[in-house]
């Protein structure tokens, strides 16, 4: 059993009592919670296996980028956002201020070292590292969801890192990466499809379908990351998961500060 989506549920209950929002908006959160309290995803068969995987939503592993009318102000700001990373990254490598090892790195890492450099994080803003790269807080700034859907970081894989495949925790958003840095032999693979990276080119994938991330080069690859809500949402839905993020953070991530 995921006692954690159990656990949580009474913080919806409470979100709506207080804000005297439509019960009925949310009937399909519920049905993903609810079937989430009671099964065990990675022991079950099938490429989509959230801890929460609500239905009626649209299911693919990759999306069409065009879907996004965001995209291209993201990848005309690349040179900018690329330009703040190499500053963050900076000659300290992963021990540079603000750039941690991925929390997830202990148990997803086979090989090698995950790190980031956060944004948001399930609702809580690291404002440290917004003021330290404007440029990419203001093209953050600029896209629905950004700062609320769930994550939004530079993620560096060091040479020679395996990230094992697995599912994020729920299907009610969609995952961007904007190449920054990349060198050959790094990739990733969502469901059946394998894609690589390319500098200044984003795409988009939804990371509750089982994925894996390797960097074979002997360089670092770093993405700019970031998630946003899932086209078929309702408003009310946003506003709920929203609030959400920041329960489940403190159930998932409790120790990231």
């Amino acid at each position: 059993m995921t006692t954690w989506v159990k656990d949580s549920r009474p913080y919806l209950e409470g979100w709506i009592n207080r804000t005297n929002a439509d019960r009925s908006q949310l009937t399909r959160i519920f049905n993903g919670m609810d079937e989430g309290e009671s099964r065990t995803p990675s022991t079950e068969a099938g490429p989509q296996r959230p801890e929460i995987l609500c239905p009626g939503l649209e299911a693919s592993p990759w999306w069409d980028k065009n879907r996004f009318p965001w995209i291209a102000g993201l990848e005309k700001a690349y040179p900018d956002v690329r330009g703040e990373f190499l500053k963050a990254w900076g000659a300290a490598g992963p021990n540079a201020n603000g750039i941690m090892r991925h929390p997830n790195s202990h148990n997803l890492a086979r090989s090698g070292r995950w790190s980031a450099y956060y944004f948001h994080l399930l609702g809580q803003v690291n404002q440290r590292n917004m003021d330290s790269c404007p440029r990419t807080s203001a093209v953050l700034s600029g896209i629905p969801g950004a700062d609320s859907a769930g994550m939004s970081y530079f993620s560096v894989m060091d040479p020679g890192t395996h990230v094992a495949p697995h599912c994020g925790f729920i299907n009610v958003r969609v995952r961007c990466h904007l190449g920054l840095v990349v060198p050959e032999d790094c990739a990733m693979r969502v469901h059946e499809e394998t894609r690589d990276w390319a500098e200044g080119v984003a795409f988009t994938f939804d990371d509750s379908f089982d994925h894996e991330v390797w960097n074979k080069s002997e360089g670092i690859r770093a993405v700019l990351l970031f998630d946003v809500w899932h086209p078929d949402l309702n408003d009310t839905e946003k506003a709920a998961m929203t609030y959400m993020m920041q329960v489940w953070k403190e159930f998932l991530y409790r120790d990231v500060k």
